[in-house]
């Protein structure tokens, strides 16, 4: 058959004609209709402005016909539009039953497949699915919301109360969950809410919804989703006797490593205990675990359980004694004194420390600093060179190593097309995205060009890409001198090398030299100075004068880089460059409501900086950039190592406006320094540190967490200026987040996070929610001999009053 003639009319009848042919007829159609298919759904501008599929009639036309012709193995199918189940349940039926269920497992993940699938099981005429996907198909399902409760759509769906015991045993991922689906729809939507219906009228087993809750919760899902279960059990309200008799069940849960399952499990013994019918011996046998775990109050309400036991039971002593043993290491104070007082002994077993002096270090000014901390490893042969660029095809967040890679293809250029053939492949997939990310792009043509094939060279642009362009582009043509080269991580270039290689090279490309200035370190400037007196050509009198030389009367753009490499802190590099670098810079930072009634966070410096109309200055996010770059930050700092105080401002802000695990990872742009190299961070740095700790991004937390650590070992790190800057945040922060990470600093310095919280707390207001987090924290570091606080923060804890556990911490710690 003629493809038009079998691409004509409604899918439904597209695939009337197709399962018609005899099954050579289709196979042999195949090519031109996947031809076909491409070609009607390719994303195109259909008219100005506007974009969409360029025959979207024709490509489910062609999808429906794939659907009876493709082989059952062939991934296509996953993709290909399905029309209405009915379309789909006609392919299978056509189908071997071993190809039925092969092409079920790719599809199920529909849900227009999914319930053509369903109903196929149910009827026999396909073998049963119990995978995840399958799984998740039932979530999707209840959230088809269609006027009716899902109690009743549950009556109606057929088998669907059968099956559900099933799905109830089954954790689910993201949102194909109870626990994610009920947190977002009306409580006639809820599944907890349909299974206490259906269990009221008995047609769900009560009894045994009660037993699967908590096989559940012993298997540990996550909290989130081990939460739902606790709380459905709640809801089913068991009576006194069915409490009873999970009581054994109840106490092996106080083993489990959730602690919201502890606290579950210890209140449920509680209520048993209070009915008269806990069965003494097993409970005391499992507390030890609920005592010792986190959360105090949990802990407490063991330790109040077994001192009850032991008070009726004195027989039973020494088997209660083991529950206040183990509470004797808790993290909480309180916890701890408890146990203590129950078991006679002193809280001398409180661990106590050395106090430690942290001093408040200042940055050294910018020409006694030292940047030349770690070499670059420079590829230096084909291979190295090839692995290089794949590593950075794989990952092209890695800006040193793309610097790296940058000046080893230099060294063995004429070397590089065999070494670079199997990267082909991945690089050409990379190009023809067509709307890929920049840096990306760029490795590959660098790959594609370097292994001889015929590349589009990168286009000369203004800002921070304006040096890797070229170099990019002097490598494909053969003309790279690379003078700019990098020497050092964070892109430092070492100024002797600098001017030995401008000695070999004086007539460097301008391009060059500038990205050069723009890169110098501040070590071995005197040195570089008395090596470059024997500099000539067009750019020799301007390096002296970057190194520390007379004065030049050029303004030119290789001037005033030359201005900043002299005095990269001034604000205003014409003026510099005119003698009048101006005061150094300033930083200052606040929380403010911004657009849209958003909360920013702006780190500021003073003055504003002043970027003449040059190429590129080494001053970055001069301007929005042209087009969508994607994930360049690591980069972006790398080319402007002087900015890297701006960098760092700016990372600090976005982070705290986009605190979710997902999006850029900004966070790999500006704190790995601090542990690669670690100095003494100025005002943005410490401001970042701090906000990364407030945060709930993983990620982030995870390196500030680290970054504090590493600076405090070395003394790097004022722990009052980090006080400060927590402060900034002030009504943000959420005290019950911030307390634990900071309790993993406090292992190794408590004394200079009891100083850090000594400035911070005079900052909140005493109502601020969770601050007993805070003081808690601080009472304990107290306790052990960390320190004592200042009088402002003692003044300040005057304020609270009454039995909250604010106010409990806060008595202790003013002690």
């Amino acid at each position: 058959m003629h493809l038009n003639a079998l691409l004509t009319g409604q899918p439904s009848e597209v695939l009337t004609r197709a399962l018609a042919l005899p099954r050579a007829e289709r196979k042999a159609l195949i090519p031109e209709l996947l031809a076909a298919f491409k070609d009607s759904s390719e994303f195109t501008e259909i008219e100005p402005d506007t974009y969409g599929a360029r025959n979207p009639l024709k490509g489910q036309q062609a999808a429906t016909a794939l659907w009876a012709t493709l082989p059952a193995s062939d991934p296509l199918l996953g993709k290909l539009w399905i029309a209405s189940p009915t379309i789909l349940e006609r392919v299978l039926q056509d189908r071997p039953l071993a190809e039925r269920k092969t092409m079920a497992l790719r599809l199920i993940r529909h849900q227009t497949a999914w319930e053509a699938i369903r109903r196929m099981i149910r009827d026999g005429d396909l073998e049963p699915l119990r995978t995840p996907d399958y799984y998740a198909g039932w979530f999707r399902w209840a959230g088809r919301f269609r006027g009716e409760p899902l109690a009743e759509r549950l009556r109606t769906e057929p088998e669907a109360l059968t099956e559900l015991w099933e799905l109830l045993t089954v954790e689910g991922t993201g949102d194909t969950s109870f626990a994610a689906f009920d947190k977002y729809v009306r409580d006639e939507d809820k599944w907890s809410t349909a299974l206490l219906e259906l269990t009221k009228t008995g047609e769900l087993d009560r009894t045994r919804l009660l037993d699967l809750t908590l096989d559940v919760l012993a298997r540990d899902f996550a909290a989130f989703r081990a939460q739902w279960y606790a709380a459905l059990h709640e809801a089913l309200t068991p009576t006194p006797d069915e409490r009873t008799a999970a009581q054994t069940r109840y106490a092996r849960l106080c083993g489990s490593s959730l602690p919201r399952t502890v606290s579950f499990a210890v209140k449920a013994l509680s209520l048993v205990d209070k009915q008269g019918t806990l069965d003494d011996e097993v409970a005391l046998q499992h507390l030890p675990a609920a005592a010792a775990g986190r959360g105090a109050a949990t802990a407490k309400l063991a330790l109040k359980l077994a001192g009850r036991i032991a008070d009726r039971r004195p027989e039973l002593t020494d088997l209660a004694n083991e529950v206040f043993e183990a509470a004797l290491t808790h993290e909480a104070s309180d916890v701890r004194t408890l146990a203590t007082t129950r078991l006679g002994v002193t809280s001398d077993t409180t661990p106590t420390v050395e106090p430690a002096e942290y001093p408040e270090p200042v940055r050294p000014p910018w020409h006694q600093r030292r940047m030349l901390t770690i070499p670059l490893d420079i590829p230096d042969t084909p291979a190295a060179v090839a692995e290089a660029l794949s590593s950075l095809l794989a990952d092209p967040d890695q800006a040193d190593l793309l610097l790296a890679a940058l000046d080893g293809a230099h060294r063995v250029a004429g070397e590089l097309q065999h070494a670079l053939k199997p990267l082909v492949k991945r690089a050409t997939k990379i190009t023809g995205e067509k709307y890929g990310p920049a840096v990306p792009k760029l490795i590959a043509t660098l790959v594609l060009g370097l292994a001889g094939r015929d590349v589009t060279r990168p286009p000369q642009v203004d800002g921070w890409r304006r040096p890797l362009h070229h170099r990019v582009t002097a490598l494909l043509d053969g003309t790279a001198v690379p003078v700019s080269a990098a020497t050092h991580q964070g892109g430092w270039l070492d100024p002797v090398v600098f001017v030995s290689r401008m000695l070999e090279h004086p007539d460097a490309a301008e391009d060059d030299v500038v990205d050069a200035l723009l890169r110098l370190a501040p070590d071995t400037r005197d040195e570089a100075l008395a090596l470059a007196s024997a500099l000539t050509g067009p750019h020799a009198d301007t390096i002296r004068y970057a190194l520390g030389g007379p004065a030049i009367a050029d303004t030119g753009w290789t001037a005033l880089a030359a201005a900043r490499a002299r005095h990269p802190e001034s604000a205003d590099p014409a003026a510099a460059l005119r003698g009048e670098p101006g005061p150094p810079i300033t930083w200052t930072a606040k929380v403010d409501r911004g657009e849209y009634s958003v909360d920013l966070l702006e780190v500021e410096r003073n003055p504003q900086p002043v970027a003449p109309k040059t190429p590129w200055l080494g001053m970055l996010f001069d301007g929005p950039p042209p087009e969508w770059l994607g994930f360049t930050d690591c980069h972006e700092a790398v080319f402007s190592p002087y900015d890297r105080d701006h960098l760092e401002a700016a990372v600090a802000g976005d982070l705290f406006f986009n605190d979710f695990e997902v999006g850029y990872p900004v966070e790999k742009a500006a704190l790995p320094p601090f542990l690669d190299s670690p100095s003494a961070p100025g005002f943005p740095g410490t401001m970042l540190i701090a906000t990364s700790l407030a945060l709930k991004r993983p990620a982030a937390v995870q390196l500030g967490t680290d970054a504090a650590l590493t600076l405090f070992d070395r003394r790097l790190l004022g722990p009052r200026a980090l006080g400060a800057a927590l402060g900034v945040l002030g009504p943000h922060l959420v005290p019950t987040r911030l307390a634990p990470r900071l309790a993993i600093i406090a292992n190794d310095h408590p004394s200079a996070i009891l100083s850090t919280l000594d400035t911070l707390l005079p900052k909140l207001e005493s109502t601020h929610r969770g601050i007993f987090a805070l003081l808690e924290l601080a009472a304990d570091l107290v306790d052990r001999g960390a320190g004592t606080i200042s009088a402002e923060t003692k003044d300040w804890l005057a304020g609270f009053k009454g039995s909250s556990k604010a106010a409990k911490a806060a008595s202790r710690l003013s002690r």
